[in-house]
């Protein structure tokens, strides 16, 4: 895992540099930037940073539980009591616990949690709690959380620290314009460069969001060392789900071998596919701590030296976040990005994978029928 966390100061340009140490420990502020531009170890250096000052009251809040795993193995690996690191839903229940507030969950993810914000936001305006509760939020993936939540984190702590990007939104949230970054008196460190993806997964996710006028392209950023390890995005066809899986593994062993030290992603649209594979990797005796299996929503936030997106077919029925969900799944990959489907890719896919490859030529109507039907 040491590849993934930055084990030194060395790689950090001039503006995470000045996210990580350049603003007072006692001042609140957003750290904006693509997939890949360092938000997740800017956070971990920042608390480095306050740990060292004592200043130990603390939380990095994430979304998911998959999230909080990651963050906190690099916590471990920078000496951080991993314990800092905390779900949201989890901090608001402890919250609201330690209020002796009783509360319901209903196992339905969208509906607990906005549940639990409006009753910990009831605390708030009745003045039981207050900024001294935590001295300092740290959010990732901010863009991912409602407006209430957001006004929760802004009232309980003094100092808020946010890292966002708008082009990995795959939940159904929509927030106040310009909320989030009056939150933090628009203090806005913005990061440009991205060094996680090699250039062909940067291109492909481009063109994925190629409607989003107002993102800048990430592969015109890209510092990723294309010409030292070139980077491949592939689609693989197959006849079944469970072909998909058979390849899959096929590939994975070969990876094992070729990057030791690294770890490699197996993700899908679906949980029940994730369960259907992991039975195939068990079967297999492919360890499972060095190949990590989730659904994309789950992977946010990981990344991995090579990415196998598995069940792509079921992109479709994935609702209007799909477009963001699959940019975000091809982005958690560094070298190669692999997409695996049976039947048809949504179009918008199968033509974002089309840049990667030379026009094709013209021809007759009826050379591609005959073509079609033999």
């Amino acid at each position: 895992m040491s590849k993934v966390f930055w084990m030194d100061d060395s790689k950090l340009d001039p503006e995470q540099r000045y996210a990580v140490e350049g603003i007072n420990e006692s001042s609140s502020f957003l750290i904006s930037g693509p997939a890949g531009s360092g938000k997740t170890n800017i956070l971990l250096f920042r608390c480095i940073f306050l740990t060292y000052k004592n200043l130990t009251d603390f939380k990095i809040i994430v979304f998911t539980n998959s999230l909080r795993e990651f963050l906190a193995e690099g916590c471990a690996l920078y000496k951080v009591n991993p314990d800092s690191v905390i779900t949201q839903m989890r901090f608001f229940r402890n919250i609201l616990d330690e209020h002796s507030v009783l509360y319901n969950l209903v196992n339905d993810f969208e509906a607990d949690r906005e549940m639990l914000a409006g009753k910990v936001m009831s605390l708030i305006d009745a003045d039981k709690i207050s900024q001294d509760y935590c001295t300092t939020l740290l959010i990732d993936e901010a863009q991912d959380y409602s407006d209430t939540e957001l006004r929760v984190f802004r009232a309980v702590t003094k100092n808020l620290v946010l890292a966002t990007d708008n082009r990995q939104s795959i939940y159904k949230t929509t927030h106040t314009p310009d909320l989030i970054e009056s939150l933090v008196g628009n203090n806005v460190v913005p990061l440009s460069s991205h060094y996680r993806s090699g250039l062909q997964l940067c291109k492909v996710a481009d063109e994925i969001l190629k409607d989003s006028a107002a993102f800048d392209k990430v592969h015109g950023h890209s510092k990723y060392p294309e010409v030292e390890q070139p980077s491949s995005v592939v689609s693989v066809e197959c006849s079944d789900f469970t072909e998909q899986c058979e390849t899959i593994i096929t590939s994975l062993i070969g990876q094992l071998d070729l990057y030791p030290d690294e770890k490699l992603g197996v993700l899908f649209p679906k949980r029940d596919q994730v369960s259907l594979f992991q039975n195939h990797l068990i079967a297999a005796g492919l360890p499972p701590e060095r190949v990590r299996v989730d659904t994309m929503h789950g992977a946010k936030g990981w990344e991995f030296r090579a990415v196998h997106l598995g069940g792509c077919e079921a992109l479709n029925k994935m609702g209007p976040t799909q477009k963001r969900l699959i940019y975000t799944a091809i982005l958690r990959g560094k070298t190669s990005a692999r997409i695996y489907f049976t039947g048809h890719l949504p179009g918008y896919l199968t033509a974002a994978l089309a840049v990667l490859s030379p026009p094709v030529p013209h021809v007759p109507i009826g050379a591609i029928l005959k073509g079609i039907t033999g």
